[in-house]
């Protein structure tokens, strides 16, 4: 699997496995071996939060999941965790104040039995609290050592960009990766989003991204399934031409449609547009490397702008 590098020297996998769902609707058993499976296919990139998945649990399963595998492998300096911060759960968490940052990093080391981690995002933009407070105090998690690279999830464009120039002028650490939802498909224009920042990426997005050379890390890329299962399709995606171009060439090259848009994904970028790291994950790892083969699939130059004009 290909590797990126990205700020502070991290260098990640270029497609991240998320463990929203281990601890809770994925056993611990089925867990570890999916993260096996995508360590063993040369994966180190996993992607976490602070209150996954609070809506089946408490909030504390995937992280406390991860901390127990990172124990029994003794891996912790091998792979490369995300995590965030910021997202309701149960009624508390929400919110980008100092002190919420500064309690819940030291709850998700605990968790995490690390004392550090690579990632921090913002899990949701925060427009209650004054930019300025929450920049200054991610930068401190950095300068203590308790974070070695801070990121974005579920912002504005433009918010986004204020932080990152109010940390640029005062030297304070800022955002250097952003993680939204994005995909192949796309997404009708009249669907309002669920939560009030986790917009789909557009094209002024992508721009922006490109400009700043930013990393983009999507997550919902695979559609809850819906490559593969019509009926799970969420109903803000465009289908169409689009859908049926896809499925004609998966059929081509022998391949499932969610395997060829991680392969679309982890190629973006040679079409003269940011990186971007496809984020998704399965319940078994079968089904997993499956579609992670995808990320090994050089799509030609022709197949990845037909795929992009379809």
């Amino acid at each position: 699997m290909e590797k990126i590098k990205l700020k502070n020297d991290i260098v990640v996998s270029s497609v991240c496995l998320g463990a929203m769902n281990f601890g809770t609707s994925t056993d611990e058993k089925s867990s570890f071996a999916v993260l096996d499976a995508y360590v063993d296919a040369g994966g180190n990139f996993i992607d976490t939060s602070n209150n996954y998945a609070h809506w089946q649990g408490t909030g504390d399963e995937s992280e406390t999941l991860l901390g127990k595998w990172l124990k029994e492998r003794k891996n912790r300096d091998k792979v490369v965790i995300a995590t965030k911060v910021g997202f309701d759960r149960h009624g508390e968490g929400a919110g980008l104040k100092r002190g919420q940052i500064e309690f819940w990093i030291d709850e998700s080391l605990r968790k995490l039995g690390t004392d550090y981690v690579d990632i921090y995002y913002a899990h949701s933009d925060d427009a209650q609290t004054p930019i300025e407070e929450t920049v200054e105090a991610f930068d401190k998690l950095v300068k203590k050592g308790k974070v070695r690279m801070l990121g974005a999830s579920n912002f504005d464009t433009w918010r986004f960009d204020r932080a990152r120039a109010y940390a640029k002028t005062n030297g304070l650490a800022e955002y250097t990766i952003m993680q939204q939802r994005f995909s192949y498909l796309y997404e009708k224009s009249s669907c309002a989003p669920t939560y009030v920042f986790n917009e789909y990426v557009g094209r002024e997005r992508l721009r922006y991204l490109k400009e700043e050379n930013i990393p983009l890390v999507a997550y919902s890329c695979l559609c809850k399934g819906g490559y593969e299962r019509p009926e799970r399709l969420p109903q803000s995606c465009e289908k169409g031409e689009r859908l049926e171009f896809l499925a004609t060439l998966a059929a081509e090259k022998k391949m499932t449609k969610s395997a060829l848009v991680i392969s679309y994904l982890t190629n973006f970028h040679r079409t003269g547009e940011t990186r971007v790291i496809p984020l998704f994950s399965s319940s078994t790892p079968e089904h997993f490397l499956e579609t992670l083969s995808g990320a090994d699939i050089k799509l030609t130059d022709e197949e990845l702008l037909a795929l992009k004009r379809a």
